[in-house]
């Protein structure tokens, strides 16, 4: 993806950070094991010596070869067996002196196979996420501070059920959403009018599902639109469409507030159609109401929307109760 190149930059020096790290704690282990058990280094020395011999009788081409090397490589397998065992009965797991990676795959180069390893490319749409979120109150929202107390315990909504419990039952379903999170689920899609709280939860869900490591992309829809459209049309950096599309979770705050035309409702559908095709997790909201939804979206994304996990708000605006 053609991210800014400070990105990439970031997302080296990160892995590169990542890398030395391990082997500092690699080394540390060593230096833990040959103080605490003397012996270790004494069957470490007898094991490289096996080493020295095996290579000695492959470059001097001997008669009898393969048997030397056949039983060099027997010795070699024992002393690692009795190494391990050394550990084990010292009480520390047999792999404990094993290279330290964070990534086996690529272990910690960022690359494989002549291409960036899937953890470089999760790094660098976390730091391209930070970018895109940066102006967001991502990190203000917590579950904690969503009150049920500004919403009315008095039965007044089409359903014969009050708002509070409704939104009580919209507060428990977020906090599952956030904490169930692995990156592949249905998503949600939040209904109501301004200032009920769906930005609330949303930031929250997206706030704790950061702690657990995931990579969270959030923007409203005009915005993530215009920033689609300038790179696009090569006037910005940037790879909005790619994170929109990549992150494991992708919240669309206000669907409705943008300009409603054929290329955003074209956009909107690949982003979500795509993301869902591929069970990756989204939140949108909208303070649309359902008649409305389907007449500005049509029938294609209307079904997408619909699928969702649809939470409906209801009480009055929150913001003015602040006042």
């Amino acid at each position: 993806m053609p991210f800014n190149k400070n990105y990439y930059e970031r997302a080296r020096a990160e892995l590169a950070a990542r890398k030395a790290a391990n082997e500092q704690l690699a080394m540390e282990r060593s230096i833990e094991i040959h103080t605490a058990i003397p012996e270790y280094g004494v069957l470490e020395c007898r094991l490289a010596d096996t080493m020295t011999e095996i290579m000695r009788t492959i470059a001097e081409r001997r008669d009898n070869n393969e048997e030397l090397i056949k039983n060099a490589i027997e010795n070699n397998k024992l002393v690692q067996q009795k190494m391990n065992m050394l550990l084990v009965e010292k009480g520390y797991p047999a792999d404990y002196l094993d290279p330290i990676y964070s990534c086996p795959k690529c272990k910690d180069t960022g690359t494989l196979d002549g291409k960036w390893c899937d953890c470089f490319n999760k790094v660098l749409r976390r730091i391209a996420a930070e970018q895109l979120n940066a102006d967001s109150p991502l990190q203000l929202s917590e579950f904690s501070t969503f009150k049920l107390d500004y919403y009315s315990d008095k039965t007044n909504t089409p359903i014969g059920v009050t708002p509070r419990r409704i939104m009580e039952d919209n507060l428990n379903d977020c906090i599952s959403f956030a904490e169930n999170f692995n990156g592949k689920c249905k998503g949600l899609f939040m209904i109501g009018a301004t200032g009920l709280g769906k930005t609330h939860l949303s930031l929250a869900i997206g706030n704790r599902v950061i702690e657990k490591g995931f990579c969270v992309a959030y923007g409203s829809v005009p915005e993530i639109i215009r920033k689609i459209d300038r790179e696009q049309f090569g006037k910005a950096e940037g790879d909005t469409m790619g994170l929109a599309m990549e992150s494991d979770l992708l919240i669309l705050d206000d669907l409705g507030a943008e300009n409603r035309t054929d290329r955003a409702v074209s956009i909107l559908y690949e982003i979500i159609n795509s993301r869902q095709n591929r069970g990756l997790a989204i939140i949108v909201n909208t303070n649309l109401e359902a008649k409305e939804i389907k007449n500005v979206y049509q029938d294609r994304l209307y079904s997408r929307l619909f699928s969702l996990k649809v939470l409906f708000f209801f009480g009055e605006d929150n913001r003015l109760k602040n006042t």
